[in-house]
């Protein structure tokens, strides 16, 4: 048996509790086989002391078997440790111990330090709001699209609302032939998808070669305080994160927090100033966060080659897309509807269409004499 089988044990035994698990992983000189036999013999030293009637508390598991049981059920994990453990978690405060996961190994695109600026798409988090409107839905999967088809990746919780509609998105470019993936971070076991109702959303993330994460042992109970706890996670894992729609209450400002703790950026999406599910995202605007209106504004952010945003928007476009922008990159000047058509040869209905399309995705721009990349 090697380390991580003694840590699952730990991590079952423990139900994932950092506290504690932190507690014995000292006590085991920062070995996991130790901490396990620490563990176990507090809890003899306490089966003894009771009187009774009282409730025995359970030894920790075989390690050997609870590893087994943990690979039956297609999660794996990766400890601190471990070269594929993330370098930017091991550098943020209160690093996790270990990560569960199911799908493809996490590639760390994650910076510590200062600047975080790089020529490699980043991994954003999409966060907001569960009781999100249908616009900030609509924006979140617009955003989260569009930086996936620019080669980002995508963090979000799976939750409903923002987070659902983040991986869509990512999905969304994933189906188009973009090359951006997407990872959900879970508050409790990777065995029980939690809310319920997005298990085929996970699926569907896992399909595309994305991956689920969680710091929680399979068999733990998505608590609400766990939600939190993940949330440092999330941010930890990319190099920005993005807020749409966060009233004041909503935990996507705890993310900002742990963004900020982190040495991330914070970008947020600003809303009607009489919207209650925007008061959080403009206090954070406020206190120095970076208001973004389009994707294109965090591409710029982080200085992405803008030849490789082109090629991916290209890649996520349809074949009607792909003549109108190569059209416009030829004619190097605004052009309107009739010019288009007759240089692609397509109707000028479909020219419409394509051009309303592209400019919500903010490939294109429009102005008085015609339209642009």
């Amino acid at each position: 048996m090697n380390e991580s089988h003694y840590y699952h044990a730990v991590a079952v035994a423990t139900h994932g509790g950092y506290a504690t698990m932190k507690k014995y992983r000292a006590a085991g000189g920062d070995g996991w086989e130790a901490a396990y036999y620490a563990l176990q013999k507090d809890i003899e030293m306490a089966n003894n002391a009771l009187l009774i009637g009282e409730t025995i508390i359970a030894p920790p598991p075989d390690p050997q078997r609870a590893y087994e049981e943990m690979e039956r059920l297609g999660v794996r994990l990766v400890l601190s440790s471990q070269k594929k453990f993330p370098e930017a978690l091991r550098n943020i405060p209160h690093p996790p111990f270990g990560i569960y996961l199911r799908g493809e190994e996490l590639i760390d695109t994650s910076i510590s330090g200062t600047p975080i600026r790089t020529a490699h798409p980043p991994t954003i988090a999409v966060v907001g709001t569960r009781r999100a409107s249908a616009d900030g839905k609509k924006t979140a999967r617009s955003f989260a699209r569009e930086l996936a088809a620019a080669g980002c990746t995508i963090a979000s919780g799976l939750a409903f609302g923002i987070d659902a509609a983040a991986h869509e998105g990512a999905l969304d470019a994933a189906a188009d032939g973009g090359r951006g993936t997407t990872i959900a971070v879970l508050a409790g076991g990777l065995d029980a998808v939690y809310p319920h109702s997005h298990r085929a959303l996970a699926e569907k993330i896992l399909a595309s070669g994305g991956t689920l994460i969680s710091e929680y042992p399979p068999g733990e109970t998505p608590f609400a305080y766990r939600f939190i706890e993940r949330n440092r996670i999330m941010s930890g894992l990319s190099r920005g994160v993005l807020i749409v729609e966060a009233p004041e209450s909503s935990g996507a400002l705890a993310t900002a927090r742990y963004a900020v703790e982190q040495n991330r950026e914070v970008f947020v999406v600003p809303g009607a100033v009489s919207a209650n599910n925007f008061k959080g995202s403009h206090t954070l605007i406020r206190q120095g966060a970076e208001l973004v209106t389009s994707p294109g504004d965090i591409l710029e952010a982080y200085e992405l080659d803008k030849k490789a945003a082109v090629a991916a928007a290209n890649a996520a476009a349809t074949p009607e897309q792909i003549l109108i922008l190569k059209a416009l990159r030829e004619i190097s000047s605004p052009a309107d509807v009739d010019k288009l058509a007759g240089i692609t040869r397509l109707e000028p209905r479909v020219v419409n269409q394509m051009l309303s399309l592209l400019l919500i995705r903010g490939i294109i721009k429009e102005s008085e004499t015609g339209y642009t990349i």
